[in-house]
């Protein structure tokens, strides 16, 4: 069987979108969806985007009624996940 990720390993997509992060310096759910190539729904986008925020990578402030994320650590120390 494959190896189960823990809760600090990010996963493809995951890695995908702090990438498109890291690119943009911060970005809303829509900024982050062109940038992935073969983007999943934009629910799924938000939901991953809480999820690192959850998981302390990304936070959150409210320009208008969207939500504008940005990096909590630097690449290189996300890249070590």
């Amino acid at each position: 069987m494959g190896k189960r990720k823990t809760r600090t390993e990010l996963g493809r997509r995951e890695r995908q979108i702090m990438d498109a992060i890291f690119q943009l310096g911060e970005a809303s759910v829509s900024d982050v969806l062109n940038q992935l190539a073969d983007p999943p729904s934009y629910s799924s986008v938000r939901t991953m985007m809480r999820l690192l925020e959850s998981k302390g990578l990304l936070r959150h402030r409210r320009d208008g009624t969207k939500y504008v994320y940005r990096a909590t650590q630097s690449k290189r120390s996300v890249s070590r996940r």
